[in-house]
């Protein structure tokens, strides 16, 4: 009897142990090939890998299909388990799944209200088991991870893969759940990160160990050098940092990994000298006449960010001062509109701050395509001047979303103390000159010269993670930047990108980054982080390296008229209306020189017209939605709104064509014959 109830005791303790420790022969990937679905590009919770299929709760998404790994045919196990790399949308409501087991139904989830619960399960039929390990939470504050499917092992062909197929409820909406497309396999992989860490007075570097875990969870040591670190391994890709001490010549490493359960694995990797980085960070909102919603919309709300940047300013005003807000106005017409719409005390707040450097006006009107002439752009750059006269400098233009800016603006703005341009990239549709961010001179053909920089994308602050909240997410995305910088032989120490306060355009401004750097520069050496306006970065580019930059004195073009090629009849309008702007202002010029004599208020009505014209060359053309939905509210607002503009400037130009005449008339004598003057 002593020897049975020692045997059921030895029992209990054992099965719980056994559990923690279930073999990975257990696992098998639980992707392997994808049989239908809509194929998709996104970030993942595995590293290099971005193909997907996707699922929306939505009837016009087709249900995602896919084949696992095959079962061995001489599997002996109660289960077998399945993984795979999912992502899904967090959203208050939920939205239902269903997910097919070779044809049947075998269980349906739903996607997570918020990321609160990271770790969650939903049981299916005869033993079925969906377990969601989440391990990242995106910048759009999605969820990502790795799904584990138990399936009873006497349900499944011996040697044949599973076909598993998800299929989203009839809702109508867009929260979507992916499945990506790469297979699991357990590795382990380490890496420096590109960081200086301030710890105890003394420069500590980080080593980043990436353990992709087939199992259960399981205790897991990892050792490199003296350093030495204890966690606990979820299903799926897992990271973990060590602490080394800073290195003067590049220095061989090897972590020790001992997952409970398994023999030591070993990881070499190389500790280098860090590179000591300054980054500047400028914060804009990209500025879209339309898009994301009607232009009537989007017009004032670009006014009251300019009131939040305001407030922005004196609630960091305490903060070191890299970490101080600061804002870069990308568009010119929100500051022309606000000195305009905004009582003298609020304009005074405007003034100073911009005197501070905490918030910078910038030389374009828009971001304009290449259907803007070149009165155009020439009439847009008077916006400059008129600033200059109240006291505002402007040092940089910015052009963001279009990979090119017409040549004559090297020529325009000389004089009119524009001397940067900063291009924000966007390769959707376009080539993106370069192979890494470029400075240059850029020169007219008569020799005037801009100092340009071509950046990345008008938000890759936002694609690291800057406004994520998450630290050591951004680390790591801004280590592997920086590491990509020096690998394309990128020739300064410091470097500048763009990032807005929310992914999107039209963006409000946000103090998240704020928060983000202030935690940083007290936690790391280097790289630094500074919250910067366009012209900082420009301005150490201009004392440090104007000698070392090549001159460019080539037109900038690119292809950002595809747009106004789906409105051929507005655009041709539009062009010809351009022209015939430039007949009108002949006609002035003539009767002046006849003597004539011109009221002022010809020129406000110029600049109507040219604002009418200037509005319809910016490069937003279409809802967000057009394609997609070319019959919604949104679409339809938007292109009559986009179309107006043109109409408006053609009937305008008539008319002023006529008073033009009417200045010539009296210098034009009367004919026995009919004359043409």
């Amino acid at each position: 009897m002593k020897h049975l109830a020692a045997f059921l005791l030895l029992c209990l303790c054992l099965l719980p142990l056994s559990h923690a420790q279930l073999p990975s022969q257990n696992y098998f990937q639980g992707y392997r090939q994808a049989l239908r679905g809509f194929p998709f590009s996104y970030h993942s919770p595995l590293p290099g890998v971005s193909g997907a299929l996707i699922v929306r709760a939505n009837e016009n998404f087709r249900p995602i299909e896919w084949e696992t790994a095959p079962v061995p045919e001489n599997f002996k196990e109660k289960f077998a388990y399945f993984i795979w790399a999912y992502g899904m949308d967090t959203d208050v409501k939920r939205y239902h799944f269903d997910l097919y087991v070779n044809g049947a139904r075998a269980l349906t989830f739903a996607n997570p209200r918020s990321n609160d619960d990271m770790e969650w399960s939903v049981d299916g039929q005869d033993g079925a088991r969906l377990s969601f390990y989440g391990t990242l939470v995106d910048k759009y504050r999605d969820q990502m991870g790795f799904a584990v499917l138990r399936l009873p092992a006497a349900t499944l062909p011996p040697g044949q893969p599973v076909r598993l197929k998800v299929d989203g409820e009839d809702a109508g909406s867009d929260i979507w759940y992916m499945t990506f497309k790469a297979g699991i396999s357990e590795q382990v992989v380490a890496e420096q990160e590109n960081v200086v860490l301030k710890a105890g007075g003394q420069p500590y570097y980080l080593a980043r160990v990436s353990i992709t875990h087939l199992g259960e969870k399981s205790a897991c040591e990892v050792q490199a050098g003296e350093a030495r670190v204890n966690t606990t391994l979820q299903p799926g890709h897992n990271t973990l940092e060590i602490k080394l001490p800073a290195v003067e010549a590049p220095t061989a490493y090897t972590a020790r990994v001992k997952i409970e359960g398994r023999p030591v694995i070993e990881a070499p990797f190389t500790l280098s000298p860090v590179k000591a980085w300054t980054v500047y960070l400028v914060q804009h909102t990209h500025t879209d006449i339309g898009y994301t919603r009607p232009q009537t919309e989007i017009l004032p709300e670009h006014l009251r960010y300019l009131d939040y940047a305001l407030d922005y300013c004196d609630q960091t005003d305490g903060y070191p001062d890299d970490a101080r807000f600061r804002w870069t106005c990308e568009a010119s017409w929100a500051v022309r509109e606000y000195l305009k719409s905004r009582p003298q005390e609020q304009v005074d707040r405007l003034l100073k701050r911009i005197a501070e450097g905490r918030i910078e006006v910038t030389g374009m009107l828009f971001n304009f395509s290449e259907v803007a002439d070149e009165a155009g752009l020439a009439a847009q750059a008077r916006t400059v001047r008129a600033f200059r006269d109240i006291g505002i400098p402007v040092t940089a233009a910015m052009q963001n979303d279009v990979n090119g800016i017409g040549w004559c603006l090297a020529e325009y703005f000389h004089g009119t103390g524009v001397k940067y341009l900063v291009m924000g990239q966007h390769g959707h549709r376009a080539r993106i000159p370069f192979g890494k961010p470029t400075a240059f001179w850029w020169e007219s053909p008569s020799g005037k010269r801009m100092l340009a920089y071509r950046s990345e994308h008008y938000m890759h602050g936002n694609t690291l993670g800057l406004i994520s909240g998450d630290l050591p997410a951004f680390r790591e995305n801004l280590s592997k930047y920086l590491q990509s910088l020096e690998d394309k032989s990128y020739p300064f120490p410091h470097t500048a990108f763009q990032f807005s306060g929310y992914i999107t355009d039209n963006s409000p401004p946000s103090t998240t980054a704020c928060e983000l750097v202030k935690a940083w520069n007290e936690k790391y050496e280097w790289p630094r982080l500074r919250l910067a306006t366009a012209s900082e970065f420009m301005q150490y580019i201009e004392e440090n390296h104007a000698g070392e930059l090549p001159v460019r004195q080539a037109a900038w073009p690119d292809w950002w008229a595809d747009g106004f090629g789906s409105a051929m009849l507005e655009t041709r309008a539009a062009r010809s209306t351009q022209a015939g702007m430039t007949a009108n202002t002949g006609l002035l010029a003539m009767a002046q020189a006849l003597g004539a004599e011109l009221p002022a208020e010809l020129n406000h009505e110029i600049s109507r017209i040219q604002d009418a014209l200037l509005f319809y060359d910016e490069h937003t053309l279409g809802a967000a939605e057009s394609i997609s939905d070319p019959l919604a509210e949104n679409t339809v607002v938007q292109w009559n709104q986009k179309a107006a503009y043109a109409w408006d400037a053609v009937k305008q130009s008539r008319l002023f064509r006529e008073r033009a005449m009417g200045f010539l008339q009296p210098f034009v004598e009367r004919q026995d014959v009919p004359s043409i003057a």
